[in-house]
């Protein structure tokens, strides 16, 4: 049985000397890493700075091999003035991701200004007074459209098919894989935006749409949990077709319209089930706790991002060893 690969972000800048120290120190093996901070206009990761970066992290006894939060491709999937020439961006930062050693890149979709309704509040209080996110959709619900429209359904479905068709041929080519995360919050339309990446179905349909060993899914267990979906079942559907790249191990309370993020070990998810469901379906790839709690005298989510390794840490150990009823 493989060892569970655990990583960790924490503050702005992943790449600091704190972050990697911090990461060796809780025995993680990885960091998931972002791209190269990009000036306005620009679309391109380069080789030398992927380079740099990877350098930066194995130097510091750590692996890079997952991306995310880029490079963009909004104005491919909502079919805004530059699409071509975002395909042709996309397909070299594909070039230089490869040529740098890393294997998965999870390219940022979700609509422009997204971030802006990710969450409703930023000071629910929680285990302790402990403060973290939350999201109410009734005060969404009827926020007006954006700048950019209205989009259906089927359009943004097109939109996704058209960044496939084009990019998942080169990622072959270079052997690099994409994976895609949860619409987040998974739920609706938002501000005039069809969100389609909201259930395991709709997962079912993308894989679909060119049925390739290169494209697969961040498994986000905060969003797969707002869905309502049974979170190890959830695990094991993607998980035996390997189409699980990475994850982010997080948990929540609530449903769709109405939660809260909370600290890993206070959810409505059992988390020491999807631990072992993990494991069943032979998860390679490495995961690393996603929002959380923020605590008493914290800088943003660092400490309960720590607590939440030394959780997953143990479960894993309860996993391997076949205790603690898993």
């Amino acid at each position: 049985m493989a060892r569970m690969r655990f990583a960790i972000t924490v503050g702005s800048d992943p790449y600091s000397t704190e972050n990697l120290r911090t990461a060796k120190q809780l025995g993680c093996t990885d960091i998931i890493g972002r791209g190269p901070i990009l000036e306005p206009g620009e679309e391109v990761w380069e080789f030398g700075d992927l380079v740099r970066i990877k350098s930066r992290v194995e130097d510091a006894g750590l692996t890079l091999e997952v991306m995310e939060d880029g490079p963009p491709i909004q104005k491919i999937v909502y079919g805004l003035p530059g699409r071509d020439e975002q395909i042709e961006n996309f397909c070299k930062s594909l070039r230089n991701i490869a040529a740098a050693g890393i294997k998965v890149i999870k390219p940022q979709h979700m609509p422009p200004n997204w971030t802006k309704v990710i969450r409703t509040s930023e000071t629910a209080l929680t285990r302790g007074g402990a403060t973290s996110t939350a999201f109410d959709y009734e005060l969404v619900e009827d926020a007006p459209p954006t700048e950019y429209g209205v989009y259906t359904d089927e359009q943004v479905w097109q939109g996704l098919t058209c960044f496939l068709t084009s990019a998942v041929p080169v990622a072959e080519e270079v052997g690099v894989n994409i994976s895609l995360h949860p619409d987040d919050p998974p739920i609706s339309p938002i501000q005039g935006f069809a969100r389609i990446l909201r259930s395991v179905e709709a997962f079912d349909r993308m894989l679909e749409i060119v049925p390739s060993d290169n494209v697969g899914l961040l498994f986000c267990q905060g969003c797969f949990a707002e869905m309502g979906v049974n979170i190890p079942e959830a695990i094991r559907h993607f998980g035996k077709r390997k189409k699980i790249f990475f994850a982010h191990f997080r948990d929540v309370r609530g449903s769709v319209h109405r939660f809260q993020e909370v600290f890993h070990d206070d959810g409505d998810t059992d988390m020491l089930a999807a631990m072992q469901a993990y494991y069943e379906v032979g998860f390679e790839g490495p995961m690393r706790p996603d929002h959380g709690a923020v605590m008493e005298g914290d800088d943003g989510w660092k400490l309960s991002k720590i607590f939440a390794i030394g959780y997953m840490r143990g479960l894993a150990e309860c996993v391997e060893k076949g205790g603690c009823g898993a």
